[in-house]
């Protein structure tokens, strides 16, 4: 699962993965943004227990990134 999380977040553009680690502090009250970026996101030493929770998330956070990028599209 760890592997879907790391893709998910390469996905992702730089207003998104802010939004995307925002969450996760705010989720699982963690004060390091670094720590997130670092150890989970980039390493991979997601825990267990907030994995499937995270997948959720990130599956949201792509979903409003993708209709945005849609959106801009048409506005043009």
């Amino acid at each position: 699962m760890t592997d879907n999380i790391r893709d998910m977040f390469s996905k992702m553009n730089d207003d998104t993965r802010s939004q995307a680690i925002k969450c996760i502090k705010s989720e699982f009250n963690i004060t390091s943004s670094s720590r997130i970026r670092n150890a989970w996101l980039i390493g991979g030493r997601i825990p267990t227990e907030h994995q499937e929770s995270i997948v959720k998330m990130f599956q949201i956070l792509l979903r409003k990134q993708d209709l945005g990028i849609r959106e801009m599209r048409v506005n043009f």
